[in-house]
């Protein structure tokens, strides 16, 4: 059947073809899809979307574009584990110079119901995840994104997580040990208006070399639209009590931080739902400005936020999820749409931007609550392609990614993070092709060379390696200065 997305001010707004129901509802709204005991309903980390999922022929498969063999199609790990799974990082936790994955886990009135909603770190084995967590949170709040970072200047990482459900106590942080960080948490936040924490950054907003705390929020019926907040670091610590708040309040939904206009003090750029619009606040040298200085043009169901400068011109652009997901490149301060995606799907969770492919440059990846596929869009040379280079597509609804190292072969594996019973995989990353292992041996050497000179007398296309359509001395030279670097 299609899907249909219904946002907050009851327009339909957008439609695919995949066999999904997908309601958006606003933040306090009841759920309005009617699931049989045949099937699963799930609701996203923010109560926004719901959805009843029809298995359909592409669920648990994934493939590739153009050749570009990014990440293996199937997965490489999985955490068999029944969970909500609203936010992923990949970071050393316990000082052991094994990268492992923290997960932070929300709680919803999915149907069947969940009855864990701890958070939690899978420790690396030394290639590999544990399959159950070694560290578990004491409380059980429901998180719907975290972040990992050193509050405190000891060398080891604090998990700060962000809180779903209205209250005060909308951030939580679990202070770091030379063993892992501690499993109750240390700091509860305290905000003048309960809100419902969507998504947070870290980053030195201030300029004393620490890090502070931004997060976006929402409310509920009767008023579902909240301000941004900031949590400063004084001395360690973030204040109990946020030290700024926006001055116009939406339902937020994802930010991110960066220097957007090079004047050395960091901003925020926010993603926001239905009838708002997306933008950033720009920094007035370390105290943020309450109201947006851009704004993308348009209110539509923006969800997810990422910086980059995506074709290399020493601006950041901004990136925000949605339906499309769309890039907005900068040139001398001005902000210009640079990039969507042409997928038909909508219910864009989480997007994120990250040097897949080893190349230099920043490439885009994203992940669909309503579809429950990930997708990677390529950089090449300052420009994002449209389509995605490699998708995977899971039974389960999609709430978040991380990259990282986890198998230590030094080229970052993509971690997803699902609604269900499998709620964690990793995918690794794939090696590039050694294009001049002419005999596919795996070795370099004198018979790989003799190989390339017969190809390249007998003008074989596999000897234009500058592929120009000719056969000259640049491609002996592209070719043996491969040789020289050897296979990766």
């Amino acid at each position: 059947m299609p899907l249909t997305m219904i946002a907050p001010n009851g327009r339909c707004s957008a439609s695919c073809h995949r066999s999904y129901w997908l309601v958006a509802l606003g933040a306090a709204a009841g759920l309005a899809v009617h699931a049989s005991a045949q099937v699963t309903q799930e609701v996203s980390d923010d109560g926004l979307l719901t959805t009843t999922i029809v298995p359909e022929s592409t669920d648990n498969t994934g493939w590739t574009r153009g050749g570009a063999t990014i990440f293996s199609t199937v997965a490489d790990v999985e955490i068999h584990l029944r969970r909500q799974i609203g936010g992923l990082q990949v970071a050393d936790m316990n000082g052991d110079g094994l990268l492992d994955v923290v997960a932070g886990v929300y709680h919803s009135s999915s149907f069947p119901p969940y009855d864990d909603w701890h958070d939690m770190v899978f420790y690396n084995t030394g290639t590999t995840l544990e399959a159950t967590p070694s560290w578990v949170s004491t409380e059980q709040v429901h998180t719907g994104d975290l972040q990992v970072g050193d509050l405190n200047g000891d060398g080891s990482l604090e998990i700060v997580t962000i809180h779903g459900g209205v209250s005060s106590q909308s951030v939580r942080v679990y202070t770091g040990g030379a063993g892992g960080p501690g499993m109750t948490a240390g700091y509860v936040s305290s905000t003048p208006t309960p809100v419902w924490g969507t998504a947070g950054v870290l980053a030195d907003i201030d300029g004393d070399l620490d890090l502070d705390l931004v997060t976006s929020n929402q409310g509920v019926s009767p008023n579902p639209f909240r301000p941004n907040y900031m949590f400063r670091n004084d001395g360690g610590t973030l204040t109990t009590a946020p030290t700024w708040e926006s001055a116009d309040q939406a339902v937020q939904n994802g930010v991110t931080a960066g220097d957007f206009n090079g004047d050395g003090w960091v901003d925020i750029a926010v993603a926001k739902w239905v009838n708002f619009e997306s933008g950033i606040y720009y920094s007035d040298e370390g105290t943020l400005n309450t109201t947006p200085g851009w704004t993308v043009g348009h209110e539509e169901t923006d969800k997810g936020a990422a910086v980059a400068d995506l074709d290399d011109n020493g601006e950041l652009d901004a990136v925000f999820g949605g339906d499309p997901s769309r890039a907005y490149g900068q040139s001398a301060g001005v902000f210009t749409q640079v990039w969507n995606n042409t997928d038909p799907f909508s219910g864009a969770q989480e997007i994120r931007t990250h040097d897949v492919d080893g190349d230099g440059d920043l490439d885009v990846a994203d992940v669909h609550f309503s579809t429950g596929r990930c997708h990677v869009y390529l950089n090449n040379n300052g420009t994002v392609n449209n389509d995605p280079d490699w998708t995977f597509d899971a039974s389960q609804v999609g709430n978040t990614l991380a990259f990282g190292d986890i198998n230590g072969d030094g080229r970052d594996d993509l971690v997803v993070g699902y609604s269900g019973d499998i709620c964690i995989r990793v995918f690794f990353a794939v090696a590039p092709a050694c294009l001049v292992d002419l005999n596919d041996d795996d070795l370099l050497d004198f018979f790989d060379v003799q190989m390339f000179l017969n190809l390249y007398t007998a003008q074989d296309p596999a000897a234009d390696f500058n592929d120009d359509g000719e056969f000259d001395f640049f491609d002996v030279q592209t070719f043996l200065n491969l040789y020289a670097a050897g296979c990766p």
